[in-house]
């Protein structure tokens, strides 16, 4: 698997920077998609609408775990909270990347060097009466001895809500990644994935429900239906399926169906909260998703990720 991604190497370098921003970095948000930025209420529901701001919960959470391979992932989100209303929220979110082998012209290995991607963001209101929110991050990459430093600019509004007997109709217009490299790993500098996303969706006490549509720069439209439930107090499950990257199909027309299908059960057990997610990715095989947290005492919540694949 290493020697497949260091064919691709040169064009992560100099094109593909900033692509781990579309990583999902919960289980939770990979099982129900832009359903999580448009009623998410934790930290990392910000990396997805920066209005989820408005109804964050007062909480600390962080979260680390492998990825692929040696390759592992992890976030920090830090509110602050001013007269009981959220004022502030620092997000952090990393990517290491592992360590890659390094050959002369004989394919002699001579080495090893890593690389890491580290963005560091600030999440706020803009104006608390139309529920719009925004989030800077300035983000550093590195692998061997290239470096890269760029700064972005999130901006999620959330439109239109009406609340329903016993729920609530809600909308979400989303700019993400929209930004700018400050220093290049080479001459060219690396585009950003910038991204348009609607969403709008309806919760109730049992369940949530919601569409989505998106456009990635240079990638096209696509878009995306979700569904949450919640089955008592201990256990919820979901199932989403989106358009988006379909063309990791392989040539078997059920298996490519699949492809954009996700699925995901949750378990609370005290102070313990468990989310499985299964996702399949045509050539790539099956993703595995499991988080498994834990509140200490009553602000701080700790997430351990794990991502598998099997072919």
């Amino acid at each position: 698997m290493k020697k497949i991604i260091l064919i691709f190497l040169p064009f992560y370098v100099f094109a593909g920077t900033y692509d781990y921003l579309k990583i999902p970095f919960s289980s939770k948000e990979s099982a129900i998609l832009n359903l999580f930025g448009l009623f998410g209420r934790s930290g990392s529901a910000l990396f997805v609408n920066p209005a989820s701001i408005f109804e964050m919960e007062k909480i600390f959470e962080t979260g680390y775990g492998n990825y692929l391979i040696d390759m592992h992932k992890g976030f920090i989100s830090f509110p602050i909270f001013k007269e009981e209303n959220p004022f502030l929220s620092i997000g952090i979110r990393f990517l290491y990347l592992g360590k890659f082998t390094k050959t002369d012209s004989f394919g002699n290995k001579i080495g090893e060097y890593s690389g890491e991607n580290i963005s560091l963001g600030l999440y706020f209101p803009v104006l608390n009466k139309y529920k719009i929110g925004a989030g800077f991050e300035i983000l550093y990459n590195a692998i061997e001895n290239y470096s890269s430093i760029g700064e972005m600019v999130s901006i999620g509004w959330n439109f239109y809500e009406k609340e329903i007997k016993d729920g609530l109709f809600r909308n979400s217009f989303i700019i993400k990644n929209f930004g700018f490299e400050i220093k290049p790993f080479h001459k060219k500098r690396a585009e950003f994935p910038l991204r348009f996303v609607y969403a709008g969706g309806l919760r109730f006490r049992t369940f949530e429900a919601g569409i989505s549509l998106f456009y990635t720069l240079k990638e096209g439209l696509d878009g995306e239906i979700s569904y949450f439930y919640r089955w008592g107090k201990n256990l919820k499950v979901a199932i989403s399926y989106t358009t988006y990257n379909r063309d990791v199909g392989i040539g078997e027309s059920i298996r490519d169906i699949l492809s954009g299908i996700s699925t995901g059960i949750g378990i609370d057990i005290k102070k313990v909260y468990l989310f499985y997610s299964y996702t399949p990715f045509g050539i790539f095989g099956d993703i595995h998703r499991i988080d498994i947290s834990y509140r200490f005492w009553k602000y701080f919540l700790f997430s351990f990720l794990e991502q598998f694949y099997l072919l």
